[in-house]
């Protein structure tokens, strides 16, 4: 296979944004577990701006044509389930516009950062401001998805982390569980109440 073929385009695409994905997360757990609160703003308009980067990189016109080029392709059975899933983020990343994947990032920052001092101070109601934000932009997006899928915003908003996934399969399956899962749990509690537990004896050499 050539290196300028429409799959190869794609697979050089794809680890670009793995590569500003790995430094979203890194930029990300500093934010979140070593940065001064002071450089809170800044960090958050920086992920901000390389999440809607990665956004424009994705949703490409170049990259919609690449996908649907690649499926003439020979491919192998590896490359096809690579190709399946390079859609399928296409697809999502397709029906947001810019504005709203800036606006859940930073939206997502402000209301971390300040939950920080809100938690201490017990103060819920500037938290439910800042919340607010979230579930409102939140909502929109799965407006955006329902509208284009169908079916609930609960099932688009699903979708996006369990694919094929539904409201009405997860409640089959809980259902299920919940007539066998409590007579399980009584049943191995019961049986170590009335097991006598062994101590381990040492030593125990370090490793």
């Amino acid at each position: 296979m050539t290196e300028n073929t429409p799959y190869q385009q794609l697979t050089r695409t794809f680890q670009r944004l793995s590569r500003f994905s790995h430094l979203a997360a890194i930029a990300g757990w500093d934010m979140f577990a070593m940065m001064p609160p002071g450089g809170s703003v800044a960090r958050s308009e920086a992920l901000a701006e390389l999440g809607v980067l990665q956004h424009q990189i994705l949703t490409d016109k170049k990259v919609g044509q690449w996908l649907q080029e690649a499926r003439q392709q020979d491919l192998n059975d590896v490359e096809q389930a690579n190709l399946r899933e390079m859609q399928r983020q296409y697809d999502q990343a397709a029906l947001l516009p810019e504005s709203l994947v800036e606006a859940k990032s930073l939206a997502g920052s402000r209301c971390e950062h300040a939950w920080r001092s809100q938690r201490p101070a017990n103060d819920w109601t500037g938290f439910a401001d800042n919340l607010r934000e979230v579930v409102r932009l939140s909502r929109q997006e799965a407006q955006i998805r329902a509208d284009a899928r169908g079916g609930s915003r609960y099932d688009a908003l699903l979708d996006i982390f369990e694919p094929d996934m539904t409201s009405a399969r997860l409640d089959s399956l809980f259902a299920d569980l919940k007539s066998w899962l409590p007579s399980l749990l009584s049943q191995a509690v019961e049986k170590q109440a009335k097991q006598t537990l062994i101590a381990p004896q040492g030593p125990f050499p370090h490793c």
